[in-house]
């Protein structure tokens, strides 16, 4: 942008910085409320998949602990 004394010219958009793609439906960035910061909305590094684990037919598993006390 180039300021004048009366006046503000905006210059031709550019590139600030790359933002990671997030299909998500909603945009990857924003401001701060007080407009001096960009929040940008960012995908964790690649982490190791944390193991899930699963717990089937638990009623069962409840009464039979019930069942050894």
């Amino acid at each position: 942008m180039k300021l004048g004394a009366d006046s503000v010219e905006p210059s031709t958009p550019r590139e600030l910085f790359p933002l990671p793609a997030v299909e998500s439906g909603f945009s990857p960035y924003d401001t701060a409320a007080d407009g001096q910061r960009f929040l940008v909305r960012a995908t964790p590094q690649q982490q190791a998949a944390q193991p899930l684990t699963l717990i089937v037919n638990w009623p069962a598993l409840l009464k039979k602990g019930a069942a050894t006390q």
